[in-house]
């Protein structure tokens, strides 16, 4: 959100969870559901521990220590012959014994695994960036689109009203004339239709907006019945361009990054695999400490303590071929992981056409229903007047309001059309641009 937008919220005790009107262009709408949509919280979450997890430690490069201590006391009945000749027998004899140790253990070398795994660990967290950026273009072509179908609503509702207007007019014209005697009761009773009809289709658009509505609030995180409204009042329709748009695919659309970089895990995955095959050497270290106190027996105290060092080196032999078969199955999955990315890529190049060329018709579209405005306009300017002087008849009449209504509906919709186009191919690109 802009800075002078918040200062200005914050100034006059703004929430954004508040149930106070909005009145916003499309920008506010999308700067505020960035800030309060809880998929953008999710993926922001999932990012956080993806950078968290990708650390030395966690990948498994620096030694363990772990401390013991342990006491046990036990009594027993005694009964022992020396090699001295003598005999030890007593009954009910304790026994206690403290046992403490400090051990530590280092993998100073496991065939590069540790490297492996944190070039796995700093891979999935690029997924998590790219995930995040994603769900924000996404979020935002979500908000616009909505938003503009709001927009779009509001156009066809002013466009209605005055239909209604025509329509009401026609009606009070046709129940004059029968009322004089100079037109059947028919005319009549098929204008007051016509005008029911209209209505009927006004309520549809109310119906239609109140959705809408719900659905701009639940990305902006407001309760659904919160009031709300669009401030534009008409399409801000971008120039785009194939050839640029295609070339950015590329290198900034997020489901084809998203795919290169699980092909990049599946590579350290095959890597961590092969170190498996490798020997592993360790260093590995024990400070103890151990007493015994008894009652009886041969010793009635026996301490020892003191450090040890020790390198150790396993080498694995065999074990069912389970490393060599992973290996195959890694290489396999790389392949296709090949092909799931070349086939989205397809599909991209496919989709970005198939947008571009319905933007192009919503564009050529519209200009031709604009012009086809202005004529249903004057047609039914004329066949208005010409059925008011008695000129003209209620079919007539009635087909010049229809013309006009469907030409405007048209327009309306093809200016939408060319919109949402414009907004999927930004979105192929990896950039929704907002005005």
């Amino acid at each position: 959100m802009k800075l002078k937008m918040l200062i200005v919220l914050l100034l006059s005790g703004f929430a954004i969870n508040a149930q106070d009107s909005l009145h916003l262009t499309a920008r506010e709408a999308v700067d505020i559901a960035l800030q309060t949509n809880l998929r953008v919280q999710i993926a922001k979450s999932d990012q956080d521990i993806a950078r968290i997890n990708n650390n030395w430690g966690n990948a498994g490069k620096w030694p363990t220590v772990i401390a013991n201590i342990n006491n046990t006391f036990s009594v027993n009945n005694l009964n022992q012959s020396l090699s001295n000749g003598s005999d030890i027998k007593r009954n009910g004899a304790t026994n206690n014994v403290t046992n403490a140790n400090v051990a530590a253990n280092w993998r100073i070398y496991n065939g590069m695994r540790v490297r492996a795994t944190k070039e796995r660990f700093e891979e999935l967290e690029k997924v998590s960036d790219i995930t995040f950026k994603q769900e924000i273009t996404r979020l935002t072509y979500d908000v616009l689109i909505t938003y503009y179908n709001l927009v779009r609503l509001n156009l066809q509702l002013v466009a209605n009203e005055a239909i209604i207007e025509t329509a009401t007019e026609r009606q009070k014209i046709a129940e004059a004339r029968f009322n004089v005697g100079s037109a059947a009761k028919t005319d009549m009773l098929q204008a007051t239709i016509d005008l029911n009809a209209v209505f009927v289709q006004r309520e549809n658009i109310y119906r239609s907006i109140k959705v809408t509505k719900a659905t701009l609030n639940n990305l902006l995180q407001r309760q659904s019945e919160a009031p709300i409204a669009a401030a534009d009042s008409s399409f801000d329709i971008r120039l785009v361009n194939l050839k640029e748009y295609t070339a950015k695919i590329e290198t900034q659309n997020y489901e084809l990054m998203l795919a290169q970089r699980d092909r990049a895990i599946l590579i350290q995955d095959r890597r961590i695999i092969n170190s498996q095959r490798l020997p592993v050497l360790s260093v590995n270290s024990l400070a103890a400490y151990s007493t015994s106190k008894a009652s009886g027996g041969l010793f009635l105290t026996n301490t020892t303590y003191g450090p040890n060092l020790g390198i150790g080196l396993a080498i694995p032999i065999y074990n069912s071929n389970i490393f060599k078969t992973q290996l195959r199955v890694n290489e396999v999955q790389q392949k296709q992981q090949e092909f799931i990315t070349e086939q989205l890529r397809m599909q991209l190049n496919r989709d970005m056409q198939i947008a571009y060329e319905e933007y192009d018709n919503a564009i050529r579209t519209s200009e031709i229903e604009r012009t086809n405005v202005k004529l249903a306009e004057e047609n039914n300017f004329i066949s208005t007047e010409r059925f008011r002087k008695l000129a003209g008849n209620s079919i007539e009449l009635r087909q010049a309001q229809e013309s006009l209504s469907n030409a405007q509906d048209r327009f309306i919709d093809a200016r939408f059309r060319a919109v949402v186009a414009a907004s999927t191919m930004q979105l192929i690109a990896g950039e929704v641009i907002v005005n």
